[in-house]
């Protein structure tokens, strides 16, 4: 009955100090998202044993004595028989299997070996979970020296694409500028190789004589 009441103890307080035994956790281990399953699976708990232990406080033996409905101080010597016989039983080699807790025997140089009956205790159902992906979620970006937010750096980089978007605007503006120029002219002047040279008539210009003829 006193293994029974002890672990209800262990798991209510997530401590259990044994003198000369060690000292029972209840490690937990945080919950983790399961993302592929799209749940997050609940903590987990396993039970470790620490070889330093100390004597348990006055709220440890009342709440004993409260479970056995006896006194606290008969609660006291229930509990420190229950130690030390525990503690006889692994010296002189036995196996004490601990249901809910685990095993406990000698170990090769003395000390009490712990083997948990359960690596992993669950007491809650996994949560069902989505992961939610926000595109427009602002947060702080580092720019050189300088941060910038999100929405910033999105709109900067928009408008330097817009610039560079239309530079094939304006070359198409020009080209069709020359061709319409190109075009008007041939069409008012054929397409006779005489049309594209100049068409005025050079006339030489006379000088003044700057000879004179001797008799």
């Amino acid at each position: 009955m006193m293994y029974d009441k002890l672990y209800l103890y262990l798991l209510q307080h997530k401590e259990l100090p044994v003198p000369g035994i060690g000292t029972f956790l209840l490690e937990r281990k945080s919950a983790e998202g399961d993302f592929p399953n799209k749940q997050i699976k609940p903590p987990s708990y396993s039970v470790i044993l620490q070889s330093n232990s100390h004597v348990p406080g006055k709220n440890f033996f009342t709440w004993l004595a409260y479970t056995l409905g006896i006194t606290d101080r008969e609660a006291i010597f229930r509990f420190n028989d229950f130690a030390f016989d525990m503690r006889k039983q692994i010296s002189e080699g036995s196996v004490i299997n601990w249901n809910g807790v685990g095993t406990l025997n000698k170990g090769l140089t003395g000390d009490v070996k712990f083997t948990p009956s359960i690596t992993e205790m669950i007491f809650e159902k996994p949560v069902a979970a989505e992961k939610v992906i926000r595109e427009r979620a602002e947060h702080m970006i580092r720019v050189g020296e300088d941060q910038k937010t999100s929405v910033e750096m999105t709109e900067m980089l928009s408008h330097k694409g817009e610039e560079k978007s239309y530079w094939w605007a304006y070359a198409l503006g020009l080209a069709l500028v020359a061709i319409l120029f190109i075009g008007w002219h041939l069409s008012e002047n054929g397409l006779d190789v005489a049309s594209t040279a100049n068409g005025q008539k050079l006339v030489p210009v006379e000088t003044s004589t700057t000879y004179q003829v001797l008799p």
